[in-house]
């Protein structure tokens, strides 16, 4: 686990507890020193635990269109394509 790039594609194993134990320490320690990934990982964890626990609500269709258009503008900014 050498930076915050190699922990982002073991964030949802580490969250669901899948993470072999190696792999688990290594991710941990680079939490303890990593706040950024640290406030990743937390608010993953919050996030999944609201959805299992909330109330499924329809967005208005316009408010959907424009969130995935917001979401899919920044996600061409960040990684280039779709």
């Amino acid at each position: 686990m050498g930076n915050c790039e190699d922990l982002i594609g073991e964030l949802s194993d580490y969250i669901d507890g899948e993470l072999d134990s190696e792999l688990c320490k290594k991710l941990e320690k680079h939490l303890a020193a990593c706040g950024n990934c640290r406030l990743m990982v937390d608010t993953m964890k919050m996030t999944v635990q609201l959805c299992r626990e909330g109330i499924c609500e329809d967005l208005p269709e316009d408010v959907q269109l424009k969130l995935n258009q917001v979401l899919a503008e920044n996600w061409k900014k960040k990684f280039g394509h779709l």
